[in-house]
This record gives structure tokens, sequence and C-alpha cells, in this order.
């Protein structure tokens, strides 16, 4: 009877704790949202995509250092994670990280690299009238092409408390470059993961602490990126079905519902879906000893998209 009393404490503390998080993420940078690193929201695991992204309780993979960085404090090898994607519009987004135990077992680290962004943009000009230049044949001149590039240089940290407890952090070197300006900045990651019992799990994280992108115009103008807060619980109902289910709340944005379901077919392969936000999604994945390969078809406002993971434990 003790034992389960100090369980509901600790869930009450962690719900509490959810709701502080969330008020918190609710009032910093209010009304930026949706606007610069965009990008850091859109993911980079075709296996938590095929749970409508409701993975910040489950983070037991490399991706933990994106979606709660809590998560590789609990992995005990080495292991890689890549990702790249062709979306809509000529957009591209590509992905890895790598995950590295501390010999001494006083922590894992991770080092991760995103890149977002659309190439070969032609460059037109526009006469004293204001209508575009042509060339001899009639057709909008083009005078060269540029890029409008995203990268994010991220260094984690998680470590396992105890054997319900796990912590982590991730520091952010964020990168815009737009024809021939471009943008500095830094961001902080914070994540919690609680085990409550053997089948539940509570993930508490805080993304993009104080981020923004300085550019080196002559305004100098400046770019708040909004935190982003978000609470979810996973449930593991029978051996071989994970449930999972997210709230999330980014700048003065709506919260948003996510809500996945991984059910394993053998013990090396997986189906999944879920709901992000009133957005489907399905995936599958094939896991053997030491690689595993996961795919995701998925809706988002743009249209539907799809993603390929790869990655290896060793």
């Amino acid at each position: 009877m003790k034992t389960n009393k100090m369980k509901n404490v600790r869930l009450v503390f962690a719900l509490a704790l959810m709701l502080v998080v969330l008020s918190f993420g609710s009032r910093a940078n209010a009304g930026s949202a949706g606007g610069a690193a965009a990008y850091l929201k859109m993911g980079v695991s075709a296996r938590a995509l095929g749970m409508g992204e409701a993975f910040s309780a489950v983070a037991d993979d490399a991706s933990a250092t994106y979606y709660n960085p809590a998560g590789i404090g609990e992995l005990q090898k080495r292991e890689i994670h890549t990702m790249h994607a062709m979306l809509s519009l000529d957009r591209k987004l590509d992905f890895a990280n790598y995950v590295l135990p501390d010999p001494k077992r006083k922590g894992v680290w991770g080092f991760s690299w995103t890149r977002f962004g659309v190439d070969e943009i032609p460059e037109t000009r526009v006469d004293n009238a204001g209508n575009p230049i042509v060339d001899a044949s009639g057709n909008v001149r083009i005078f060269s092409y540029f890029s409008d590039v995203e990268n994010n240089y991220s260094l984690s940290y998680g470590r396992k408390m105890s054997d319900r407890r796990s912590y982590g952090g991730t520091l952010k070197l964020l990168r815009h470059s737009l024809f021939d300006a471009s943008a500095n900045g830094l961001g902080l990651d914070w994540g919690g993961l609680f085990k409550m019992s053997d089948r539940t799990k509570i993930g508490v994280v805080l993304k993009n602490l104080g981020a923004s992108l300085k550019w080196n115009t002559a305004s100098g103008n400046k770019d708040s990126i909004p935190v982003t807060s978000v609470v979810g619980v996973a449930y593991q109902w029978k051996p071989k079905i994970l449930t999972a289910l997210d709230i999330e709340k980014t700048g003065s944005e709506d919260f948003k519902a996510k809500f996945g379901v991984e059910g394993k077919i053998t013990e090396s392969i997986a189906l999944r879906a879920g709901v992000n936000n009133k957005n489907f999604s399905i995936g599958a994945g094939f896991k053997s000893k030491e690689w595993n390969f996961d795919y995701a078809f998925y809706d988002e406002e743009l249209g539907a998209n799809q993603r390929i993971t790869a990655g290896r434990r060793f």
C-alpha cells in the first residue's frame, strides 16, 4: 500500500511539473511561433513520425537527442541515426547523429547535425516599372542561383540518475544562410524522463530556450525562436504493444495533441500508426541485431510526405 501511495505522489508531482512547464511555454516568445527556424519542429525519425511524433516519453534510441535528450542517458551502446528527406516545394531535410556512452558510465554524449533548405533558387530582377526583366526570347531572365539553407549543430548530454529518473540537455549552434546574408544563434533544450512503473514513463521537454538568430545585415535584425514545451506519457500495454501521448505547446500556438501506437509483429518487424494534431500517419520498421530501418507516411500542412531513416547500435 505504501509503495502505491509513493507512486501516486510521484505521479501527482510529475503532473504538476507538466502544468508548470506548459504554462511557461505558453508565455515564452509569445506571438513568434511558426517563424524563425521552423524546421526544428519537422521531426527527424521515421519511427517517431509513424507514431504521430508522440515520442517524448519513449525516447529510447539515438533520435532522443531531438525528442528528449534525457532518453540518451539510458542508452548503453554507441548508436548512429541518419535521415534524408525530399519534401514538397523542393525542400530537403537531412539529419545525422552519433551517440556515445561515457566509458566511465557517467553519462551519454550525443552529436547531431540537421540541414534544411532549398537549393538552386533562381534570382530574377525587375525594372524601374516593377516588371520582371526578360531576355530576347521574352522569358524571365535568370541572373544567378542561390540557396536558402539552415543548419543546426548540436551537442547533447544525458544521464541516468537512478532506475526511475534521467535528465539531459542539448546545446544548439544555429546558422541560416540566405543569398548574401547570414544569421547565427544559440539555443538550449532540456528534458526529463521519469519511470512511474514497469509499464509507464513520463517525459517532460523544453526546446529552444533562449534561442534566436541575429543577422549580419545593416539592420542587425534578431529573430526570436519560440519555445516549445512537451509533456508526454508512454504506456507498454503488452510486451509487444506500446502506446504514447504527447501534449505540445509552441509559443502562442494552440496546444497540439499527438498519439501513437507501435505493435511488434515479430522481434524484427513493427507496425505503427498515429495522429499528430488531426494529421494521420502510418509506419513500419525492421530491426536486426545491430541495424534498424524505419519508414513513415504522414500528412502535414504542405501535403503528404514519406520518410526513411536508418540506424545502427553497436
